[in-house]
């Protein structure tokens, strides 16, 4: 009996790796944060994905572009995407409403959104946008909710107050510079180094409390968490490697996001200029992924401190209702596990890549 036992067992194993698939991966839905993927995003989409960093940890990433951190957050919380590279007033808003979802990964180390005006313009300071007319890629842009909540804070109702004008990216936000359709923009550190790739120079505002925000996280829904242990950590993981091999490298970066998403790639000019002008692009978020000087230096931590002055900010502009515990926002649970890979090997994969 002992043996027919065995030979049962062994059968039975054999039928069950004959049915299962040879490498079942983890589907993971992931929205970006702008109507295009640019080169900007290239740490934390192209790059982890033509490197192999999702597959080779099992997870199957289907990356999709989106309008705006609200809008992409909205869908996070809806289940129709598992997870968002947004900013955080979404999530502060979402929890408070009740929805199941968390900050898992701390992206961007430094705030990243301002507003600005042309460096020859008559606005000299927040107070003289007053009536004027202030360009945003998109009304449910996170640029756009930091904007609103700047202005609030200098007293003013930025729905009445002032005109929001969508003018998109890139060549259409240049149109509406030129033709004088807008007397401001609200936007993000790449979206401006693609306008001064064009010529334009600006002046930029932030204000003391902006300046501390929380910026681009990795935001996921907790049912998927819940039903994928160990996703996040691999996911969150994929990028800790993008950005080290992309700021180890930024060409190769550019040149892997061009491969990815060839329409990212102009052809209208030179690929010298194309290059220099998109290593620029990427250049204006790269200072804000260095570990070096941060309070907590390993890629993804979050700090009490910061979410303590997010939600502050967001309260005192009448974004948020409460003030509960910050720690129901996000976790850095994961992060050690996150953070422990070979470093070196990243880094000799970047140096010597072709």
């Amino acid at each position: 009996m002992a043996i027919f036992g065995r030979h049962l067992c062994l059968l039975l194993l054999f039928v069950l790796f004959s049915v299962l698939p040879a490498s079942a991966q983890t589907k993971i839905r992931y929205l970006l944060t702008s109507p295009t993927p640019n080169v900007a995003e290239a740490a934390h989409s192209s790059v982890p994905d033509k490197l192999g960093y999702w597959k080779g940890a099992g997870l199957d990433v289907e990356i999709k572009p989106f309008a705006g951190s609200t809008g992409a957050t909205q869908v996070v919380i809806s289940g129709s995407a598992e997870f968002t590279m947004a900013s955080p007033e979404a999530l502060l808003v979402g929890r408070q409403e009740g929805a199941n979802i968390k900050g898992v990964y701390n992206h961007t180390r430094e705030s990243i959104y301002t507003i600005a005006v042309l460096k020859d313009s008559p606005i000299k300071k927040l107070e003289d946008l007053k009536g004027k007319t202030i360009g945003v890629v998109s009304l449910s842009s996170g640029a756009t909710a930091v904007a609103k909540a700047m202005l609030r804070g200098v007293g003013f109702d930025p729905e009445k107050d002032v005109k929001w004008l969508p003018i998109g990216l890139g060549p259409q936000s240049a149109n509406a510079l030129k033709s004088n359709q807008v007397d401001a923009i609200a936007m993000w550190d790449w979206a401006y180094a693609i306008l001064e790739n064009s010529g334009f120079q600006f002046r930029q505002f932030e204000t003391p409390a902006t300046s501390k925000l929380l910026a681009l996280m990795l935001i996921t829904n907790g049912d998927f968490l819940k039903a994928n242990p160990g996703a996040d950590m691999k996911f969150a993981q994929g990028i800790a490697k993008g950005v080290l091999f992309t700021l180890t490298n930024p060409e190769a970066a550019v040149r892997i996001h061009w491969e990815k998403y060839p329409a990212s790639k102009p052809t209208n000019i030179p690929e010298a200029q194309a290059l220099k002008e998109a290593v620029h692009v990427l250049q204006a978020r790269l200072a804000k992924y260095r570990l070096e000087g941060r309070a907590d230096p390993r890629f993804g931590a979050f700090t009490r401190d910061e979410w303590t002055s997010t939600q502050n900010f967001f309260f005192d502009v009448g974004v948020i209702k409460n003030k509960p515990d910050v720690g129901e926002y996000y976790t850095n649970d994961l992060i050690d596990q996150v953070n422990n890979f070979d470093k070196a090997a990243i880094i000799k994969q970047a140096e010597s890549y072709k």
